[in-house]
């Protein structure tokens, strides 16, 4: 499938990049902090913003959660508790859902579990994330699939087997989805981003292809769209400073404001394929060649 809605927008080859800024955990578990990142995010042009959602002792082995988590970017003296401070509730992300509707954006996330799904669902969100770490999970895909929304899955540290297997329970369920080029380290070195994956990805399977960048930086996400992105992803943050793990391979507003406007121009400078005389250059054409 070459387009496909997300609420009333357009997605596909020959349509504007559908730009999304992932807020994720960058709210650093402030509720007032996520409903300004969203304000920012729509000024900055942004045509989504995801957040993630995960149940904590579903999610993570109870091994990991009570080991010790006492660092520079923690926010718990065990990973548990860390975790949990960055989590809202589900009325906080419902708010959060219909604060961004209001205001005119998409809002969407990553479920991490099948129960964040299932809460997911319930709110109707437009459409849903798959991150790269859960490719491989065909019970959070299938669940996923019984939406009947659109799927946007990443592709980092994943085999093109994995991905092939994870398309193939997509398409039993004849969900509507597109695939991320990705790289799963944070942050990636440029030699690291591949865009190339990106025509590759869309001839092999024959969706809507896209990149989720976690790069410094805006030019490698922005010239995504000259291989064919049609689906833009870049980690947002107030202050790439901040106390956390993913501020610093996130774009403040600025940033995120300067990749969204290379990216309109790009789209613009891409044009027609087919080679025709200009309008613009027939002066010239007259002026040089007599004709």
């Amino acid at each position: 499938m070459s387009e496909f809605y997300i609420g009333n927008r357009l997605v596909g080859d020959g349509y504007p990049a559908f730009i999304i800024a992932e807020i994720g955990n960058n709210h650093n578990g402030d509720f007032e902090m996520a409903k300004a990142m969203i304000d920012k995010a729509i000024e900055c042009g942004a045509d989504a913003v995801k957040f993630q959602i995960k149940n904590i002792e579903k999610c993570f082995a109870k091994e990991l959660l009570d080991m010790p988590y006492d660092h520079q970017n923690s926010f718990g003296k065990t990973y548990r508790e860390h975790k949990e401070y960055l989590e809202f509730s589900h009325n906080e992300y419902k708010e959060l859902k219909e604060y961004s509707h209001q205001k005119g954006v998409t809002f969407f996330a990553t479920p991490f579990d099948v129960d964040s799904f299932s809460f997911l669902k319930s709110i109707e969100v437009y459409v849903y994330k798959i991150a790269s770490f859960h490719v491989t999970e065909s019970d959070l895909l299938k669940a996923v699939c019984t939406a009947k929304k659109p799927i946007i899955m990443s592709t980092g540290m994943s085999t093109l087997e994995e991905i092939d297997k994870a398309c193939e329970i997509m398409k039993a369920d004849k969900a509507t989805y597109a695939l991320l080029q990705c790289t799963s380290s944070y942050p990636t070195d440029d030699t690291d981003v591949h865009l190339s994956v990106i025509p590759e990805l869309k001839k092999r399977y024959q969706v809507v292809v896209g990149y989720s960048g976690h790069e410094r930086g805006i030019s490698i996400a922005a010239s995504s769209v000259l291989l064919g992105s049609c689906i833009i992803e870049k980690h947002f943050t107030m202050d790439r400073t901040l106390k956390g793990p993913d501020h610093a391979a996130s774009l403040e507003p600025k940033g995120f404001k300067l990749m969204v406007e290379r990216v309109r121009l790009l789209e613009k400078a891409i044009g027609n394929p087919k080679k025709v005389v200009l309008d613009c250059e027939l002066k010239n054409r007259k002026k040089n060649r007599g004709y």
